[in-house]
């Protein structure tokens, strides 16, 4: 059984990308032109959309993990658990990057190595750096597009969603092993 994050994201917030990135496909079968375009700002938001929506997965599964780590505390010490787990939260303020969802999920106790739990994270991560990188060319209307890929398509910006649901899913299953490990018991 998956955390109520990942449920959030299977059954809520991956079939609206889906739904989005089907709309970008219809709607641009070349790469997008240099100049503005419909077809281009369509893939911009299209990235950005993915960007958010995996930020608040990450967000979600953060605080949904604080939440049960807190409960096992006496009442009187949870309000002080949830500030101290929730103050300075990268994923709050910078990009969904491993940097920052590491620095935040480290707090748990353990080194977070999504590289290693799974061998397909590799490219995953490499996919996630991509998007951010994107992400932060439209985001501040940078002049310079970032080198990879050199043109955005449609197909990069799907490839980089379904990296993200896999990393979604990795990240739920390191979770659960971490959290069965510091409170006694699967947490979901």
């Amino acid at each position: 059984m998956p955390s109520s994050a990942l449920n959030q994201w299977i059954i809520d917030r991956l079939p609206r990308l889906q739904r989005f990135g089907t709309h970008c496909a219809s709607h641009s079968t070349q790469p997008a032109p240099t100049q503005n375009t419909i077809a281009e700002e369509t893939l911009h938001g299209y990235v950005m959309l993915i960007s958010d929506h995996f930020q608040g997965y990450c967000r979600d599964l953060y605080s949904e993990s604080v939440q049960l780590c807190a409960n096992i505390a006496p009442l009187s010490i949870q309000p002080t658990i949830q500030v101290q787990f929730l103050k300075g939260l990268a994923i709050d303020s910078g990009n969904p990057t491993v940097q920052n969802i590491r620095k935040d999920f480290e707090r748990f106790g353990f080194r977070l190595e999504l590289g290693k739990a799974d061998p397909a994270n590799v490219p995953r991560i490499t996919d996630l750096d991509l998007l951010n990188r994107w992400r932060n060319h439209v985001a501040h209307q940078n002049a310079t597009a970032p080198t990879q890929p050199a043109v955005l398509t449609s197909t990069d910006v799907q490839g980089w969603q379904n990296s993200c649901d896999g990393l979604a899913i990795s990240l739920d299953d390191i979770m659960k092993q971490e959290l069965t490990r510091i409170l006694g018991a699967a947490p979901w």
